[in-house]
């Protein structure tokens, strides 16, 4: 998809964050994120709030157990058409367990682009910046697009776990060789 970009929110966001709010509520997705949900009391009136908090949570954590994130959003001609939060704790919470490092989701209107590979193809070389060698990243077991992007950036699959019924395979991707 051409005029792709991904970067961290400003500002001058606001109308496309709230066109991609919009966008996922038509997802009929059983593995969609629930942005709605999330982003329910993010509005135009305090959208310079949202930015200041998730500016905020690069520094620290929200919650004692929750790890300092990074959150990037990918632009196609303008418009949000996904995010990926890069955590850098995995030992926080749940994020060794099942979490993971990277979480991603694309807007229903921008599936089927290749968008989450490239997304998570830019967020790696964060993590060796920070020295960090392996990254694991958790998709559900029947959503095989996910599956498919973490393998297109070198994912292997370590095993596979039962969170509230759901099948969560657990993938690693080795940054080390590139490192070097």
């Amino acid at each position: 998809m051409s005029n792709l970009e991904i970067r961290r929110l400003d500002l001058s966001d606001a109308e496309a964050f709230m066109d991609y709010i919009h966008n996922w509520s038509t997802d009929t997705s059983p593995f969609k994120i629930d942005a709605v949900k999330t982003y329910a009391e993010v509005n135009l009136d305090n959208f310079a709030e949202y930015v200041e908090k998730i500016r905020k949570e690069e520094i620290s954590a929200e919650k004692p157990d929750w790890s300092t994130a990074t959150k990037y959003f990918a632009f196609v001609n303008g418009q949000i058409a996904g995010e990926i939060s890069c955590r850098w704790q995995i030992e926080k919470g749940i994020l060794l367990e099942w979490g993971g490092h990277i979480g991603y989701g694309v807007a229903p209107d921008f599936r089927g682009h290749h968008i989450a590979e490239k997304m998570v193809n830019f967020a790696l070389p964060k993590y060796q910046k920070r020295l960090i060698s392996q990254v694991m990243i958790s998709a559900d077991k029947g959503n095989v697009a996910s599956r498919k992007t973490i393998e297109a950036n070198g994912g292997i699959l370590e095993n596979t776990v039962e969170i509230d019924g759901d099948e969560i395979c657990r993938y690693w991707i080795n940054l080390e060789k590139s490192m070097e």
